[in-house]
């Protein structure tokens, strides 16, 4: 028990008991009340089941909602990035609006989804990414389905990671589970009306480092079109440069513009607001809420922006035995996306463009010198305020997410429970391109002057339209039994699930624009080409748990669910799983002497197995629409349709009638502690997960008539441990100072591939290029690249010619995409009323393809490119090759110096590294968010309505620390999607952020 005193005043505490305050008199008696929270916490577990914390044989991980909305994040996720053991959370773009990657325990599935299964208030919620399946070119990212959650209605957030604890969600869950419980309707003071919004401005976190000793030229030399920093040393003499036009042309001083990337971007802004109003009686409770974001984020014009509109209702009524409630959720999105990538993209233009030119002297387009015709140079390459302000990237929807539940208490220690749940999206994303041909191409030095070689050649515009609908409809049948049995308590259920997923797109593309910049399918004289898609699965299931508990110290818990899946073969679409898990409160054999050191300790241990089944229409062969010249014939070719009519064709991927879903087996072993009534505890987990029966797609002989056939085959394990540490270092009754830190690691290893494939499947690579690629025996993700080639003594081979180093005959595995550890770091002092909050993301190792390190090579800006002064110099311990005519090797000393002419060809393939070199470092130690927030004193606000004020500052991803190898990227961003694919890394995406604002939140 303790005791503190102040002002008159006696706080009495005791561990497991609320505190109270008492005036300090000569006899004062004093009855605390039990603090069921601290002693037995409720968490909401699968199917939406609460169970007591003390009583899971698994790991998971819950935080409230006030966490989650403290950061002021526009999802439910980045506030969580950095603070969960055992999962990884990473933001794929700053562009507002974009997807997370939510990878927990490691990477599982080669071919099928590693993100986890998202259910709101029991109910599975839609969680696909609305990104480009092609990163290379036009890469965008419109964000996935969970970003309609609206943060300030979460109450807790639960994440389910092991298979024990998932099994009863069927195969969706393979990956693990974010449960997510929204607030209700509560009893209270006041009108229960609740305002939070504020004000948020975001800058540029991290752009490449660049030199500022050469500019614009190539060999060394001047030029005035080039698009990249070879030429001489910056010496202040005034310089023509660019094109010619009507007879005149633009000098400038050649000098460095040290700025000139950052200073064209904005600072971005956004607006935000959340109004909800609740209540609550004995029989009745209701919850209403309004929210709005408005973000325009850092790039010039609107070509970034997000706006997000959110209604929410829930409500439930009780008549006796009988209880019903819902829950409606509207959500409206817009986004628009600078697309990144290779080409006519903004950011691909801005890292071309040489150090001595002024970017923002760009945004004039009614300079004829800044129009595309006469840009300084015609290499593929544009202005990228005339890509901002002329290309369209947009996307539109509505979604409609709720449920209808039912609960019915029969026969004392029975429940009966129906649960319906519907989640519809329509969504419209308009892209377009203008015919810059018919704009340019005529008269302009970089249309007609180039010739064919001109950017635009061949570029006569196009608009594409694509309306897509998604719809999941999930229906639940429960009868539960809760009932004590003297010492004994024993809690059971059984079940049935049913789910039905719709996605259907329509899209319809034109080309040759008649006006070059008016973006409408009748706006050409061609014909719209359509492409439809219709996809329909289901999925039913039965499950069943027990629990059974003795004197609340004894835990075991069974599940066992079997799925029938449509998208597998009927002979075998049934599967089955079941879990066990257990655990041991053994603190609850301490004497109240030992339990004031070690307050509480339990040992658990669980193992459960789930399955994963296939993608859609993997099992038979499907047939596609027949266009053009389709193969020749002794007199010539046929080109359907012929005669008006129709021609279909087997597609390239041969069915297989014998599929079996991907299963995943997985035990764990835990123990929880805590000593000094909770002042220090601790969370530690093993953990080891196998999963089988990968579903692939292999090679096969084109002679057959197909290139690819899916098969079960490959055998992926992760194994890993994971801690939670927390200590309060300080505690007194006005100010506290809270700790916690989170430790991950986690081991992949591709157990088996197949022999067809030589042991070696591709997950994303170049033809010819770098590529990461799924071993045997090696970690899951491993990247494979050109590298030098090196005599035996490990020295580089270079031309006796040129001095450049030669390739080595294979390609050499460089490393993997798997970070070594990763950690969390949060604090908190809190006094009286204001408390100060900060949280560190740390990731070490692994690597990833850059091509914004990759294009700063090319045009000559990357600070690495101004080695030796950019003065002939000899490669290091560098050897030529020499072979006789009988073949036979030696190997003598280099003496052949890279000249200046030579310089970009050293650099734009990669230095010593070449292939190679665009693989970066992953590792980083970010300051993910930094809050301080002040609640005024309930004195201030005793003669008003206002039941509680507080007002906020806060920062997010203010600091990033990278390795000093890494001066050009985020390690976070990526180009290829918030899944395995995404592990690749980046293909010139828009540079990362950092935010600050200010946030105000009144209840009344």
């Amino acid at each position: 028990m303790k005791f503190y005193s102040s002002a008159g005043t006696l706080v009495i505490s005791f561990i497991g008991m609320q505190s109270q305050e008492v005036k300090i008199k000569p006899i004062v008696k004093v009855v605390l009340k039990s603090d069921a929270e601290q002693l037995d916490e409720v968490v909401v577990t699968a199917m939406g089941i609460k169970r007591s914390e003390k009583a899971l044989g698994y790991a998971a991980t819950s935080v409230g909602g006030e966490k989650i909305s403290q950061s002021r994040s526009s999802d439910v996720m980045s506030a969580l990035a950095g603070k969960v053991a055992g999962v990884q959370i990473s933001a794929t773009s700053s562009d507002p609006g974009a997807s997370n990657s939510v990878i927990i325990r490691g990477v599982s599935s080669l071919s099928g989804s590693n993100q986890p299964l998202y259910v709101i208030d029991g109910v599975p919620l839609n969680n696909d990414s609305e990104s480009s399946s092609d990163g290379l070119n036009s890469g965008f990212d419109f964000g996935n389905g969970a970003n309609a959650v609206n943060p300030d209605d979460v109450a807790s957030m639960t994440i389910l990671k092991g298979a024990a604890a998932t099994a009863l969600y069927g195969s969706r869950a393979a990956n693990g589970v974010v449960m997510i419980t929204t607030k209700t309707g509560q009893k209270g003071k006041g009108l229960g009306i609740e305002y939070n919004g504020g004000l948020q401005w975001s800058t540029v976190l991290r752009l490449p480092e660049m030199q500022n000793e050469f500019g614009q030229g190539w060999s060394g030399d001047h030029t005035t079109l080039e698009n990249g920093s070879w030429g001489p040393r910056f010496d202040g003499s005034m310089q023509p440069w660019g094109n010619v036009y009507n007879n005149t042309q633009k000098i400038k001083p050649y000098v460095p513009y040290e700025n000139n990337v950052k200073d064209f971007f904005d600072t971005g802004f956004r607006y935000s607001n959340s109004l909800s109003f609740n209540g609550a009686t004995d029989k009745s409770d209701y919850f209403v809420s309004f929210s709005q974001i408005s973000d325009n984020g850092m790039i010039p014009t609107d070509a970034d922006s997000y706006d997000k509109y959110t209604f929410s209702g829930r409500g439930s009524y009780t008549i006796g035995k009988l209880k019903f409630s819902t829950s409606l959720n509207y959500s409206t999105q817009k986004n628009k996306f600078a697309t990144t990538g290779q080409g006519l993209s903004m950011l691909n233009s801005i890292y071309q463009i040489p150090r001595d030119i002024n970017i923002s002297g760009l945004s004039d387009l009614d300079d004829p010198f800044n129009t595309p015709g006469y840009y300084f140079t015609p290499y593929g390459v544009s202005n990228p305020y005339y890509i901002l302000n002329n290309y369209q990237n947009e996307y539109e929807a509505e979604r409609f997410y709720g449920k209808f539940q039912l609960d019915y208490d029969f026969l004392k220690y029975f429940k009966f429970t129906y649960r319906m749940g519907l989640d519809t999206t329509t969504g419209q994303q308009d892209q377009g391109v203008p015919n810059l041909y018919d704009l340019f191409y005529d008269g302009t030095p970089n249309g007609v002057g180039q010739g064919s070689s001109s950017p635009f050649a061949g570029e006569f515009g196009s608009y594409t339209q694509r309306i897509s609908r998604r719809r999941e409809i999930n229906q639940d049948l429960m009868v539960t039994f809760d009932m004590p049995i003297n010492d004994f308590h024993v809690n059971a259920l059984v079940g049935f699930n049913g789910n039905e997923r719709s996605y259907s797109y329509q899209e319809a593309t034109v080309e040759n624009l008649t006006i070059p910049t008016w973006f409408n399918l009748t706006n050409s004289p061609s014909t719209p080409i359509i492409t439809t898609n219709k996809e329909l699965r289901r999925l039913m299931g039965v499950f069943g748990q027990f629990e059974g508990s003795w004197k609340n110290m004894v835990y075991l818990t069974v599940t066992a669910r079997n799925d029938w899946s449509s998208t597998l073969p009927k002979s075998d679409r049934s599967f089955f799983y079941p879990g066990v898990t257990g655990s041991f409160i053994f603190s609850e054999l301490f004497n109240d002497d030992l339990k004031d050191i070690i307050t509480f300790g339990k040992v658990r241990a669980s193992w459960g197995k789930t399955g994963n089944d296939a993608d859609v229409y993997m099992v038979n062969s499907v047939y596609r629409q027949l266009s053009g010249s389709t193969g020749r014939i002794p007199f010539g070719y046929v080109t359907l349709p012929l005669g008006g009519v129709n021609g279909y064709t087997a597609d390239n991927t041969l069915g297989n009638m014998y599929l079996s879903p991907e299963m995943t087996t997985e035990y764990e072993f835990g123990l929880n502690m805590a000593f000094f009534n909770n002042r220090i505890s601790f969370d530690a987990s093993y953990y080891n997960r196998n999963s089988d029966k990968q579903i692939m797609s292999l090679n096969m002989d084109p002679s057959t008539g197909y290139t690819y056939r899916n098969m079960n085959l490959g055998k992926i394990r992760n194994q890993g441990v994971e801690l939670l540490f927390n200590v309060t270092p300080i505690e007194t009754r006005d100010f506290s100072w809270d700790v916690t830190l989170n430790f991950t690691k986690n081991w992949s290893k591709v157990i088996s591939l197949p022999e067809e494939l030589g042991g070696v499947a591709s997950i994303y690579g170049f033809s010819g290029g770098t590529g990461m690629y799924a071993m045997t025996g090696y970690p899951v993700g491993v990247f494979k690249a050109q590298v030098a080639e090196r005599d035996p003594q490990g020295r580089i081979v270079v031309s006796a010619a040129n001095g450049l180093p030669q390739p080595a005959s294979d390609y050499a595995i460089i490393g993997d995409m798997n970070n070594r550890y990763q950690m969390g770091v949060s604090t908190r002092f809190s006094y009286k009323g204001v408390s100060l909050s900060a949280d560190f993301d740390i990731r070490k190792g692994g690597i990833m393809f850059s091509r914004t390190k990759d294009i700063n090579y090319f045009t000559g800006n990357a600070i690495q490119t101004t080695y030796n002064d950019r003065n002939n110099f000899i490669v290091p311990n560098s050897v030529n090759k020499i072979k006789d005519d009988a073949g036979n090797v030696t190997y003598v000393e280099n003496t052949t110096p890279i000249s200046t002419a030579n310089y970009y060809a050293y650099w734009g393939n990669g230095g010593t590294d070449l292939g190679s070199f665009s693989l970066v470092d992953k590792s980083y130690v970010k300051l993910r968010s930094l809050v301080l927030s002040w609640d005024l004193p309930r004195k201030w606000l005793v003669k008003t309505p206002l039941q509680g004020v507080q007002v906020s500052a806060y920062g997010n991803n203010l600091f990033l620390w990278t390795p000093s190898s890494n001066t050009f990227i985020d390690p976070e961003t990526t180009s290829f999607g918030n899944d395995l694919a995404g592990n690749f890394g980046e293909y010139t995406a828009n540079p990362s952020s950092r935010v600050f604002g200010f946030n105000l939140k009144v209840k009344f």
